[in-house]
């Protein structure tokens, strides 16, 4: 196996990012023979920058028709002429001169003419468009028809289109239009469903643990202005049926665990120098100093001699070019950049880390909030400290519990039907104040209340089978 791949296995960074040593076809035949199984996520996975993303599908690709673009859709249609009468003789029009064409040329078929529509109105392309679908249809027409023939057959045709037993009439064209969509969404193809959200599952928490109704008022206001500043985690749509998916992001190339071993622990003063905000110069003299100490370069032995060491020059010199290159990460890291330059998300950052309370880490994000609408901190600033408020509300939820916490629960779980009742009055609001379940922590009385859900769900359940 490559002797280099064995040693760089701590990182992705060589798993996507072959060495070049100028024959390309050479080079990645050498690489992938080290990678064994990790070939699979080199071939899977493709490098734009430092992301590393997948492009996804569903299982059956769509058709052409289903790829057409948005602009010769009806639901376009409808929405830029405002009538549905106007929108579906568009729709059949435009069928009609497009019915040979591709969906490229459909798209630009239907983008003229809402040109022409916006230049010079509705009625007047519209009655251009039907012209023109017709004298196309009578180009392959089985019978032809006299030029004194052509007035009654139109009006036979638009009184045949308003009849519902016709089959040009709007109706059907709407009904296959939902035939359609149908297509579209069948199988795994979904056109909406429903993603987990982080935030009703903490306001359901604080409804069930009995907190006050302002309290829950002031919950659902906080959630509600927050909401402008989630991106939701938006993936790059490339079709109906393509998607690329960020997978993560490379690592870097050169790490804390590249520098000696006796020197790894400036890596750690280097990070924290740089988000307390210390002076760049201050930081570098300081590690410098420590350098020297490390790796002397000069000075007397212990026999009163002199000496010199090159090793522990290069040893220096490697060690700071390394710290030099964390520096620089650290500078392109917006959430270290930002504990740098801004003290008040610094301090609001430290807060949520060092919360051992979900309800501590709500506050903390009102807090937050209202920094944002007095302008002292970005928007960016708070979408980041979002992101680690509900990391935190993770590890929270995930902690073991409490001993008080594990007998409550055994007492919810081994609970009869009466005794489950009287559980769920005293563990809510002020019923009780002296019972145990008031003196816990958000997170824990949340479980216990979903345990007491679930029971009832059970419970419910069984004598409805009953």
């Amino acid at each position: 196996m490559n002797t280099s791949v064995s040693e760089d296995r701590r990182s992705n960074h060589y798993l996507f990012m072959p060495h070049n040593y100028g024959s390309p076809h050479a080079d990645l035949e050498k690489h992938i023979s080290g990678l064994g199984l990790r070939r699979l996520d080199f071939e899977r996975c493709a490098i734009a920058g430092e992301v590393i993303y997948t492009v996804e599908g569903d299982a059956s690709p769509t058709s052409q028709q289903e790829e057409e673009a948005r602009i010769a859709t009806l639901a376009y249609a409808l929405k830029e002429l405002g009538d549905v009468e106007d929108a579906a003789e568009f729709m059949r029009c435009l069928n009609a001169i497009c019915e040979d064409g591709d969906a490229l040329s459909r798209q630009i078929v239907a983008r003229h003419y809402y040109h022409e529509i916006a230049d010079r109105g509705v009625s007047e392309v519209l009655k251009e468009m039907a012209i023109l679908a017709m004298r196309l249809a009578s180009l392959n027409a089985a019978v032809e028809m006299t030029e004194t023939e052509l007035g009654p057959v139109m009006s036979d045709h638009f009184d045949a289109w308003q009849d519902e037993s016709h089959s040009d009439s709007i109706q059907r064209f709407f009904a296959e239009e939902v035939e359609s969509i149908g297509r579209m969404i069948r199988r795994r193809r979904k056109s909406a469903s429903f993603i987990y959200n982080e935030d009703t599952e903490w306001l359901n928490g604080l409804e069930a643990s009995g907190v006050s109704i302002d309290e829950l008022d002031a919950a659902f206001t906080h959630v509600d202005a927050m909401e402008q500043y989630d991106e939701g985690g938006a993936v790059i749509v490339m079709s109906s049926h393509e998607r690329t998916v960020s997978c993560g992001r490379i690592d870097p190339e050169i790490s804390a665990e590249d520098l000696p071993a006796c020197a790894r622990h400036l890596a750690g003063q280097l990070r924290r120098d740089y988000t307390d905000g210390v002076e760049i110069k201050a930081m570098w003299d300081e590690i410098d100093a420590q350098l020297e100490v490390l790796f002397p370069v000069s000075g007397k032995t212990t026999n009163g001699g002199r000496f010199f060491s090159h090793a522990n020059r290069e040893l220096q010199h490697f060690t700071r070019q390394c710290l030099e290159a964390l520096l620089d990460e650290y500078r392109q890291d917006f959430h270290l950049t930002a504990m740098r330059t801004n003290p008040l998300y610094r301090a609001y950052y430290g807060e949520i880390r060092e919360a051992v309370d979900t309800k501590t880490v709500g506050e903390v994000m009102k807090h937050a909030y209202g920094a944002r609408q007095s302008g002292e901190l970005s928007v960016k600033h708070l979408i980041t400290l979002k992101t680690a408020a509900r990391l935190q509300r993770e590890r929270l939820a995930r902690a073991p519990i409490s001993g008080l916490a594990h007998r409550l629960m055994t007492e919810v779980l081994t609970a009869t039907s009466a005794k489950l009742k009287y559980l769920s009055w005293a563990f809510y609001g002020d019923n009780q104040p002296a019972n145990p379940i008031h003196t816990l922590r958000s997170q824990l009385k949340s479980r216990i209340w979903d345990a007491i859900k679930a029971r009832k769900q059970q419970s419910f359940a069984s004598g409805k089978a009953a």
